[in-house]
């Protein structure tokens, strides 16, 4: 689920926080796999934590808006 800024862009505020909270259960599934030694791809982890942190942005950017509006 590599989300690029475009696609985060275009996305509503609850698609985002919906997004937010699967990247946060696909690092949880990744984290347990890595500890029991059926996950050999750890860069995973840090692009997770990436789009973790566009939708972030991307999130208090539309609270902003909606409190300007």
């Amino acid at each position: 689920m590599a989300k690029k800024e475009k696609d985060i862009k275009d996305m509503s505020f609850d698609e985002l926080e919906d997004s937010l909270k699967s990247l946060k259960k696909e690092i949880f599934n990744i984290n347990i796999q890595k500890m029991a030694g059926q996950f050999e791809d750890t860069s995973q982890i840090s692009k997770k934590k990436k789009n973790i942190a566009r939708v972030k942005t991307m999130i208090s950017k539309n609270k902003k808006e909606v409190s300007n509006a």
